[in-house]
């Protein structure tokens, strides 16, 4: 599913538009309309629903009294009455079971009496079931297709600084997005992710700690309308590594007890992939950096990659005490000292000599029981698969490389849970943890990656002209300038958008129609027609005609005087 709540500007998608709503099982047949439109369509289905109940209800009742003059060609009172109610199963219903006083025991005799409040009980119950269960069917979602010209996928391919700046810079607000939702996630959501922690057993007196995690999108979650059963699997785990750790060095150059660095080797070889330096000048609260290795790149046979992080947490100070192995401290020697710092009650500091975290993440995509790696998504890898080729580049920009990886980076300095809840420079190691960390970034990085494609009319270079203000190029645009082939075939989600079943639009008035004709013609030109001798006009014509001096008797019920109950009965001159 998609989760992002950012909201979306009209020109972003196209209303009054057909297309392919994808959903877990596959696609449905819809319509996007405003909001506005959805609600007096809505209305005016209740009524088509209403109606199919009434026709089916006239029907019924034609055929019992057909039957019942067929016996009988003398019409009972209440036969007479129920028929010309028909168009109210309210008022049918209250008619037989309040008789009047003077033919309630006869009333209560008709052996028919009981079937009819029975079946006139189930059709009102009917009625008022099917005009709340079926608008549900009819209004499915929130969806509509993009449009085209709306969407913004600047091109990373450009190694210059100045472009990476620029494509980073974009790609931020994106991350902000996913962790946002990943802190107030729902149930359903955090039910889609699965992190597990287990402590091994260390042959050091260094604690340690091993972290897996995996996590599964479809199509669907994407929103790609033709391919919804299209998989991302997500499997990677990572583990405490103490032996990338090169030097310790402490250094009192500047007083006050000096500052120590931790220098550690790039997935254990410096010559090859370089070091990476750690202290406390990385920031007043810990921080993570993390790597990918280039020696696993996402086009490799198995589409297994390494990543790594180093957080910096050493001698950041804390009013708890950490046993976590990247948050480990110790009491500080003269706490006292602290007072004047404004510090009071930190009497913890992290140990140098923090471990590494080395990590793998196993990207397997799958499509009706084949299986490929980001960049080959093809039909001849993936028989029946048939991205376009835009939609190739746009993946395989966004998820080639870890989603975590890519969602740390982004985050900067506020890329880990015990960052984000430090007061300046004091942090809490007790209640903090490289599994609690990792959580919070492997469910942005699921969040982040269902919203891939929503994420790109978010762009705020995004424009109609599909132009950024910089210098970088728009992977959803050809060399000529315009939207490629496919590109925007998937769907977003708005508040402002109601998307109608096609079937359920198409259905409803069908029945109605059906239900009225047949309600017509078996009243008209059939046998049932015979029933309509009990409509009040007919009555009353047939009176006027036998009796043409007649003229209402108004005779009261009850006591004398009472005041209650009165109607009227043809008096003849």
């Amino acid at each position: 599913m998609v989760v992002s709540t950012a909201p979306h500007l009209r020109e972003s998608y196209l209303l009054w538009r057909r297309f392919s709503l994808p959903i877990d099982s596959g696609t449905r047949d819809a319509y996007s309309v405003p909001n506005s439109v959805a609600d007096q369509l809505l209305s005016a289905y209740t009524i088509m629903v209403t109606s199919i109940v009434m026709n089916l209800w006239c029907i019924l009742f034609a055929i019992a009294f057909f039957w019942l003059l067929k016996r009988d060609s003398k019409p009972h009172i209440v036969s007479t009455s129920l028929w010309n109610k028909r168009a109210s199963l309210t008022d049918s219903f209250l008619e037989l079971i309040q008789p009047s006083a003077e033919t309630r025991k006869e009333h209560w005799r008709q052996w028919w009496i009981y079937p009819a409040i029975l079946v006139v009980l189930l059709c009102w119950i009917a009625q008022n079931v099917l005009s709340i269960i079926v608008p549900p069917y009819i209004n499915i979602g929130h969806a509509a297709p993009v449009n085209p010209s709306a969407v913004y996928a600047p091109s990373n391919l450009d190694s210059a600084h100045a472009a990476r700046a620029e494509v980073f810079s974009l790609d931020v607000p994106a991350a902000l997005r996913a962790v946002g939702s990943a802190q107030v996630a729902s149930k359903a959501i955090l039910s889609k992710v699965s992190i597990s922690q287990t402590t091994p057993a260390s042959p050091s007196s260094f604690p340690a700690t091993e972290m897996a995690y995996n996590y599964s999108i479809s199509g669907s979650d994407l929103g790609l309308q033709y391919y919804p059963t299209l998989h991302l699997t997500v499997t990677g785990a990572c583990r405490t590594e103490y032996k990338w750790l090169m030097s310790s060095e402490l250094d009192d150059s500047l007083g006050g007890g000096g500052f120590t660095t931790d220098t550690y080797a790039l997935f254990g070889d410096n010559d090859t992939y370089g070091t990476m330096a750690l202290n406390i000048f990385d920031g007043p609260a810990p921080v993570a950096y993390l790597y990918t290795n280039p020696d696993f790149p996402p086009d490799g046979p198995s589409g297994n990659r390494t990543w790594a992080a180093f957080i910096s947490s050493v001698d950041r100070v804390s009013f708890t005490a950490g046993t976590d192995p990247f948050y480990l401290t110790t009491p500080l020697s003269s706490p006292d000292s602290n007072d004047a710092a404004g510090l009071a009650d930190t009497n913890h500091v992290v140990l140098p000599k923090r471990p590494a975290l080395s990590c793998w993440q196993l990207d397997e995509w799958t499509y009706n029981g084949a299986k490929a790696t980001i960049t080959n998504l093809t039909a001849a890898n993936m028989p029946g698969l048939d991205l376009s080729l835009g939609m190739q580049l746009i993946l395989s920009r966004y998820l080639s490389n870890p989603k975590v990886v890519d969602i740390g980076k982004q985050l900067g300095l506020s890329n880990l849970l015990s960052s984000t809840t430090s007061l300046g420079n004091i942090f809490d190691a007790g209640g903090s943890s490289a599994f609690s960390d990792l959580s919070r970034l492997v469910l942005a990085a699921y969040i982040g990656s269902t919203n891939t494609l929503t994420d790109l009319t978010l762009y705020p270079q995004s424009s109609s002209s599909n132009q950024s203000s910089g210098t970088l190029s728009n992977l959803a645009l050809d060399d000529s300038g315009n939207p490629r082939d496919g590109v925007a075939q998937f769907v977003i989600y708005s508040s402002e958008i109601s998307t109608l079943s096609i079937k359920a639009l198409i259905v409803i008035p069908v029945l109605a129609l059906v239900f009225w004709l047949l309600a017509l013609g078996l009243l008209t030109w059939s046998p049932l027609s015979k029933v309509n001798a009990l409509d009040a006009t007919v009555l009353h014509r047939t009176l006027e005609e036998k009796f043409p001096g007649a003229r209402p008797q108004f005779v009261r019920h009850g006591r004398s005087g009472s005041g209650r109950g009165s109607s009227w009965v043809g008096e003849s001159s």
